[in-house]
Parts: structure tokens; sequence; C-alpha cells
């Protein structure tokens, strides 16, 4: 989705988000390497989820999918193309299991700013923002967990 776009005003919205939301602490980005590659630069603490094997290779701590980490163990999780995902409330719904209760669920996007704001509030998170980086929409919320 990122791939033929220039990723740092992506990252500089993500990372906004992330201020926003005070997620510190460990983040899964789920599904682009280059926007994982770019936060870990930025100094984030950045593990790599749902990679092409190519990309994988060239991230030493990649992993293929959730199911390994630890319910409520990360600070957040951000992941891209979310409003065109058919099976985006199966998609969510992992995401939140990984994310600790007040961490953050931030979902990458060309356009479709309505959808993603709808899927957001459908999944259960609150406080969602929304940031545009050109024709890149970035999505935020905070995960709750009620009990």
């Amino acid at each position: 989705m990122l791939d033929g776009l220039f990723v740092t005003p992506a990252v500089t919205a993500i990372s906004e988000a992330l201020q926003s939301a005070r997620a510190d602490g460990k983040l899964a980005v789920i599904g682009n390497a280059k926007l994982a590659s770019a936060l870990s630069a930025a100094q984030r603490d950045v593990l790599p989820v749902g990679l092409s094997a190519r990309a994988a290779k060239k991230l030493t701590n990649a992993l293929a999918d959730l199911s390994s980490i630890e319910t409520g163990s990360l600070a957040g999780v951000i992941g891209v193309e979310v409003a065109s995902d058919d099976g985006w409330e199966i998609t969510l719904k992992d995401w939140s299991r990984v994310v600790r209760d007040g961490g953050t669920i931030v979902m990458v996007d060309r356009g479709r700013a309505p959808e993603a704001s709808r899927r957001a509030l459908c999944a259960g998170l609150c406080e969602i923002e929304q940031r545009h980086a050109g024709r890149v929409i970035v999505t935020s919320g905070i995960v709750t967990h009620l009990s």
C-alpha cells in the first residue's frame, strides 16, 4: 500500500498518533516492512509482523502473525489497509487482543477516511483521531478492555 509513496509523511502522522495516545513501549507493525524499518529508525521498539518472506529475511525479529504474542503485552499495533479489508472485524479483534488496556491501534490506509473511522468505532476503540498525510489516512484509537 505504501510501496509507491513516500513513507516519511505517514511515519510523521503515525508518530503524532502514538504521542497523542502516549503509546510508549513495544509496537507491532503489521504488513509493511518499510513502515517497520522507518519507525524502528525513529527510535521505536518495533516488532514486524505479517511480512513477505523476502522482507522478513531483512528484519531479524519478524513474526509471521500475532499468535505467539501474549494478550495485552504491546503498547500498540500499526497496520495497513484495514479500511479495504473484508475480514476487518477479525483483524481488529486480533490486534486488540495483543494491545494492553489504554494502548493504541493505528490504521494506515489510502483514502476511505469515513470507512476507517466506522471500523475503528465498531471495533470498540475510543478517542479516535484521524490524520492526513497526502492521500494516506492515519486513523488511531485507544483500546479499552472492559471486564
